[in-house]
């Protein structure tokens, strides 16, 4: 398993949210969905799951998931050729915020992550924290999101900053009639668009194409496409990805182990 896979945290998440957090576990029912957080790009795994099996060109094989008496994830092992190359720790902290620490198989700490939901269970702010440097002694700040939600629940819009809190980026969303988002935008403060993404969903929410246009650089869209086999649970054990750019076609296999299965 690539340390990338380790080291990087959840996509679509949150900055500067203006939330008091405990340092105290506190005895209430959390807010978020655990499912929607269990692993890194994995958001839309549905189900308790007891350990996933990989089998594809990226080299990873399998990962482990570890559950606590709540049945909320504990712990997350990766590993590679049968040996364990990284690990996650969970860490609840009230019903709104997790801390993620994520080690190598020394096991020694190489990055932590903070991320908070809102009442309405979405995930709304993320920090990350890591060495700058290797030699450095302590983690520092390395990057921060933030999303926002409209009255109908909808993300419309999300901000990244600079590690000094200085705002960088910002993305823009758009939805069609039946509530499902088919457009980012990913603009500068200045307003300069970047990138233009157009996306159709299937029925589960699962990106089946996605067109990307770079308007300062010409008028093509790059086309991808992505073809999923389910299994009972609703979540794909097959998937392939079709792409103008050749780097980005993948066929990827995996089994999915449940609990008490």
């Amino acid at each position: 398993m690539s340390k990338n896979l380790v080291a990087c945290t959840l996509l679509f998440i949150s900055v500067f949210v203006f939330l008091s957090c405990s340092s105290k576990k506190k005895d209430v029912a959390p807010v978020y969905n655990s499912d929607s957080v269990t692993l890194h790009g994995t958001s839309f795994l549905k189900g308790k799951i007891s350990s996933i099996v990989y089998n594809d060109e990226q080299g990873y094989d399998s990962t482990l998931f570890v559950y606590n008496e709540k049945l909320h994830p504990e712990k997350v092992f990766f590993y590679s050729d049968g040996e364990m190359d990284g690990s996650c720790l969970y860490s609840y902290n009230g019903y709104d915020r997790i801390d993620l620490h994520y080690y190598d198989c020394t096991p020694k700490q190489t990055s932590y992550s903070i991320v908070e939901f809102d009442k309405k269970r979405n995930i709304t702010f993320l920090r990350r924290y890591g060495y700058i440097y290797p030699d450095t002694a302590n983690m520092q700040l390395l990057y921060m999101k933030q999303d926002s939600y409209n009255e109908d629940n909808k993300r419309d819009f999300a901000f990244e900053y600079h590690c000094d809190g200085i705002p960088l980026y910002k993305y823009r969303y758009s939805y069609d009639s039946d509530g499902c988002e088919i457009e980012e935008c990913y603009l500068a403060i200045s307003g300069d668009i970047y990138s233009v993404t157009k996306r159709k969903r299937d029925k589960i929410g699962n990106i089946i194409e996605e067109r990307i246009n770079y308007p300062w650089d010409n008028d093509e869209w790059e086309i991808m496409k992505i073809e999923y086999q389910y299994d009972d649970k609703g979540n794909w054990i097959e998937r392939k990805i079709i792409s103008d750019a050749e780097y980005l076609n993948r066929h990827t296999k995996r089994k999915i182990y449940y609990l008490n299965e």
